[in-house]
C-alpha cells in the first residue's frame, strides 16, 4: 500500500507538471503566432468537447475491467507523441483542431482513470484526506516547473518546450506502470446504458452537476484566459510563471486542510464557501490594471480551485455505489469537459467582442449561478463521518 501510495503521487506530479506548459504557455505560444482568442478558446472546447463524449464509456469500461493502468499508459504515449512529435510542425489550424480531439480522449481517460486510482488506494473512512494526499503532488509538480519556468522563461521556447512535455509524458507512463492496481472480482458485462442511466437521475447527482458545471465553467473559462489578460496588461512570460506559481503555493497547503475539514463536517459547507469566493476572484480579475497585482488575487486559489480540484471527485464517490464508481467518475469527467468546452469557448468568443477585462464580469454572472444552486439545493453527501 505504502509503494502504491507513493507511486501514484509521483504519477500525479510528474503528469501534471507538463500542465505547467500546456495550460500556461502553449496559448501564448498561439497567440504570438497571431492566433486570435477565440479561436484558441475553441481548440480548448473541441478537446474537451471530444474527451467529454467519450467519458462515460471509458469509466465504464474501467468498471467492467478492473482495469486503468493500460488506458491511461497507451494514452500517456499517444499524447507524448503528439506534443514532441507532430505538434511543433502543425502549421493548418484545421489540423490543429483534429489533433486537439485526439489529445482530448487522452487527456480525459488519464484524469478519470488516475483519480480511480487515487481513491482505490485512498484510506477508508477518510476518503477526503486520502484522496487531497495524493492530489496534492499534482499541484506541487505544477508548482516546482512553473518556478523553475520563472528563473529560466526560455524554457517556454518551442524547441524545448514541446520536447519537453513528451519526455514528462513517458516518465509519467513508466512511473504508472508499476502502480498495483487493487484487485477486484469483475464480472464481464457490456456497457449497461440502464446503469448510467440511475447514476444521472439521482436527484443528489443531478443537482450536484448542475452546480459543478457552473461553477467549472467559469472558472476554467477564466483560468484558461489569465495568461493572455496579463500579456494584454503587458506583462511577461515571468509574470506569467510568478501568477500561477502565486496560485500554486497557495492551493497546496489548502488541499489537504479542506480534505480533512470535508471528513469533518461534510463537503456541502465546502463547496459552499468555495461557491461564495469564485464570483470575488472573478470580479477582481475584472477590474485589475496592473499585472503584478494578478499575482495577489491568485492566492485565492486557496479557497475555488483547490477546493473544487478535490472535494468534488470524493463527493460523486459518496453518492453511488461501489459497483458504479468508475461510471460516475466517468460522468463527472464528462461535466468536467462539458464546462471546459463551453467556458474557454464563451470567454474568448466575448473577449474578442469586448475586451479581455470586461470577459471576467460575464464569467462571474455564471459563477453566480453556482453559488445560488450551492445555497439553496445543493444537499450533503451520505458518507460523513
Amino acid at each position: 500500500m505504502k509503494r502504491n501510495s507513493f507511486l501514484i503521487k509521483a504519477f500525479f506530479f510528474t503528469f501534471y507538471s507538463a500542465w505547467t506548459f500546456i495550460f500556461s504557455f502553449i496559448p501564448v505560444y498561439f497567440r504570438e503566432k497571431g492566433i486570435s482568442i477565440g479561436k484558441i478558446g475553441l481548440l480548448t472546447s473541441i478537446s474537451a468537447m471530444i474527451g467529454a463524449l467519450t467519458q462515460i464509456i471509458m469509466g465504464r469500461f474501467f468498471d467492467i475491467t478492473g482495469k486503468r493502468k493500460p488506458f491511461i499508459i497507451i494514452c500517456l504515449f499517444i499524447n507524448a507523441f503528439i506534443y514532441s512529435i507532430i505538434f511543433p510542425n502543425i502549421k493548418n489550424y484545421v489540423c490543429l483542431m483534429f489533433i486537439y480531439a485526439i489529445i482530448g480522449i487522452c487527456l480525459y481517460t488519464i484524469l478519470t482513470g488516475s483519480n480511480i486510482i487515487a481513491i482505490d488506494i485512498s484510506i477508508t473512512g477518510q476518503m477526503g484526506k486520502g484522496y487531497a494526499q495524493t492530489r496534492i503532488w499534482g499541484s506541487i509538480g505544477f508548482l516546482t516547473l512553473m518556478i523553475i519556468i520563472g528563473f529560466y522563461p526560455q524554457l517556454t521556447s518551442s524547441n524545448i518546450m514541446f520536447p519537453t512535455i513528451g519526455i514528462i509524458y513517458i516518465i509519467s507512463s513508466i512511473i504508472m506502470s508499476f502502480i498495483k492496481e487493487p484487485s477486484a472480482k469483475i464480472n464481464i458485462q457490456p456497457i449497461d446504458i440502464k446503469r448510467i442511466k440511475k447514476i444521472i437521475s439521482n436527484q443528489k447527482v443531478i443537482t450536484f452537476l448542475t452546480f459543478y458545471f457552473l461553477y467549472y465553467t467559469a472558472l476554467v473559462g477564466a483560468t484558461s484566459n489569465l495568461n493572455l489578460l496579463i500579456k494584454a496588461l503587458g506583462g511577461s512570460n515571468r509574470i506569467i510563471s510568478f501568477s500561477y506559481s502565486a496560485s500554486a503555493f497557495s492551493e497546496i497547503p489548502f488541499m489537504i486542510f479542506w480534505g480533512i475539514l470535508s471528513d469533518k463536517i461534510g463537503r456541502k459547507p465546502i463547496l459552499i464557501l468555495s461557491s461564495i469566493g469564485l464570483p470575488i476572484r472573478l470580479f477582481l480579475y475584472s477590474i485589475v490594471k496592473n499585472p503584478i497585482h494578478i499575482i495577489a488575487i491568485q492566492t485565492m486559489h486557496s479557497i475555488t480551485f483547490a477546493i473544487i480540484a478535490t472535494i468534488p471527485i470524493v463527493y460523486m464517490n459518496d453518492i453511488v455505489s461501489k459497483e458504479d464508481r468508475g461510471t460516475s467518475q466517468g460522468i463527472l469527467n464528462m461535466t468536467t469537459a462539458l464546462s471546459s468546452t463551453i467556458g474557454p469557448l464563451i470567454a474568448g468568443f466575448i473577449a474578442d467582442k469586448v475586451g479581455i477585462s470586461n470577459m471576467f464580469i460575464y464569467l462571474m454572472i455564471v459563477s453566480l449561478m453556482s453559488t445560488i444552486v450551492a445555497f439553496y439545493s445543493l444537499s450533503e453527501s451520505s458518507n460523513i463521518n
